[in-house]
């Protein structure tokens, strides 16, 4: 008879406890590790609300990343708040969730900015891994950055938007002045979402779906606080960091999840780094009707690809 796995609590990676869940219909599925966006953006709830088909195929871990959903602590070191430190902390919940399990590889789903410590877990470290999986796969932190507000502009002044033209020319000269800030990133974020590079539809009716109550807990005040702290830390070097150059070559199965109209981790450059990644086998998967939430705007593709793929490449 299946036992089914239901495990939430805190974890010690790096020398700091944080957040994780596991939960499938039975303990003896494949384990799947899911890396969540942001940075600080910690989005269980939402594959809760929209993804929990795949608790009947795997067991699906979650972990809210240091400074992140229920990880934030206002005291944790900033000087361990870089990719290196979240790529060990990664790999070392790994070990722990495949001796917990007694499984000897994780299936690695990153979204979004997550698939910058994806692909770097994943050409580093494939001995851990069946298969990798990057949703709204992220290059390069600077020209998604640049593409991103070059749609947003050129949106804009195609339908004559002067309040998006006009905060979009203040943040450009304010990131020149002195570098991007919380505060420009928020008005690049929100010019490219009403543009319809986040969400093909209503970002608000995508939140709906979600419990109220861990609506409120993880994109509530709590949203601002761990994004800020965690852009603080992190954005410079992500706008520095760029996968062509240092995470090309992977020795397990790379799939790649691009919706159509993302413009926030911009589908043409996941589908440069597509054709520039040398893979055993490499698959880019097309999701037309979204943009870069694609995991919960076409939830049943995302849903039936992931458990297509952990079916190829069961061990």
């Amino acid at each position: 008879m299946a036992e089914r796995v239901e495990f939430r609590g805190r974890v010690v990676l790096g020398g700091f406890g944080q957040e994780v869940s596991v939960r499938g219909d039975d303990a003896g599925n494949p384990l799947l590790l899911v890396l969540h966006g942001g940075p600080g953006l910690a989005e269980m709830p939402l594959f809760a609300a929209y993804n929990s088909e795949l608790e009947q195929h795997f067991l699906v871990a979650h972990w809210d990343q240091r400074g992140a959903g229920r990880s934030y602590d206002a005291g944790i070191p900033a000087e361990s708040m870089t990719l290196r430190q979240f790529v060990a902390d990664a790999v070392e919940l790994i070990d722990v969730l495949t001796e917990q399990f007694a499984q000897k590889k994780v299936y690695l789903v990153a979204h979004s900015w997550g698939t910058m410590l994806g692909a770097m877990i994943a050409s580093e470290y494939p001995e851990r891994l069946h298969a990798y999986v990057g949703a709204g796969q992220l290059v390069s932190g600077r020209r998604a950055a640049r593409t991103a507000y070059e749609f947003a502009l050129r949106k804009a002044t195609e339908q004559q938007h002067d309040e998006a033209i006009a905060a979009l020319r203040r943040m450009q000269q304010s990131a020149a002045d002195g570098g991007p800030t919380f505060a420009d990133a928020l008005v690049h974020r929100a010019w490219v979402q009403y543009f319809g590079g986040t969400v093909n539809g209503s970002q608000e009716a995508l939140f709906a779906r979600m419990d109220p109550a861990l609506l409120r807990e993880y994109f509530g005040e709590l949203r601002q606080v761990t994004q800020e702290f965690s852009f603080r830390y992190l954005m410079p070097e992500t706008l520095e960091t760029d996968l062509l150059h240092t995470a090309r070559r992977f020795e397990i199965p790379i799939h790649l999840f691009v919706g159509r109209y993302d413009q926030v981790t911009p589908a043409e450059q996941a589908a440069e780094y597509f054709e520039a990644i040398e893979a055993p086998s490499k698959q880019l998967h097309w999701f037309e009707n979204s943009a870069h939430f694609m995991p919960f705007e076409e939830a049943g593709k995302f849903n039936t690809l992931l458990t297509t793929i952990a079916l190829e490449n069961r061990p």
